[in-house]
């Protein structure tokens, strides 16, 4: 059975975990990091990573020992941050509800 990871593979390398970015580069125009973010096209730029800071409910058994605890922040302090309709992690995909190659038709679901 194959697991799915939650980092994107251009972000799972010694290097992007050692530098804390992950701002994988969308179409790369000349060489790597050279389209972060797809900011070469206005999708996005790589930017510091904000993590939610709102306490956990009493409820929530295991604070301050989960990794998934102010995400992105644990492993990464650069990440994408996509402008308008664009999503994903290097702002390659629209937002749910919109569609087109510049991620402005709305799209019925």
């Amino acid at each position: 059975q194959q697991a799915w990871a939650q980092f994107p593979r251009e972000c799972a390398t010694i290097e992007a975990l050692r530098n804390g970015v992950c701002c994988p580069d969308l179409s790369p125009l000349s060489g790597p990091g050279s389209d972060r973010c797809g900011f070469s096209s206005g999708r996005g730029r790589c930017e510091v990573a904000i993590a939610d800071s709102r306490p956990h409910s009493h409820h929530y058994p295991h604070d301050g020992r989960d990794d998934r605890e102010a995400w992105p922040t644990r492993f990464f302090n650069r990440t994408c941050r996509c402008s308008g309709n664009f999503s994903g992690h290097n702002c390659g995909t629209c937002r749910p509800g919109w569609g087109g190659a510049a991620c402005d038709q709305r799209v019925l679901t």
